[in-house]
């Protein structure tokens, strides 16, 4: 079965919390790390940990 994301970020979206938000969904850390060292963007780092905050 393909597995389809539609994302209408039609103001922007944050990366942090988009990133967040794809591993929260299932997406493998490792298989972000694998897109971003493709981009060849230097000086950031990638952790896992989970948190809660504000929530009701």
């Amino acid at each position: 079965m393909t597995r389809h994301l539609h994302i209408d970020a039609f103001s922007g979206v944050s990366g942090d919390m988009f990133l967040g938000a794809l591993v929260d969904a299932g997406v493998p850390l490792r298989t972000l790390e694998k897109g971003l060292k493709a981009l060849d963007i230097k000086g950031y780092r990638l952790c896992e940990q989970q948190v809660i905050r504000n929530s009701i």
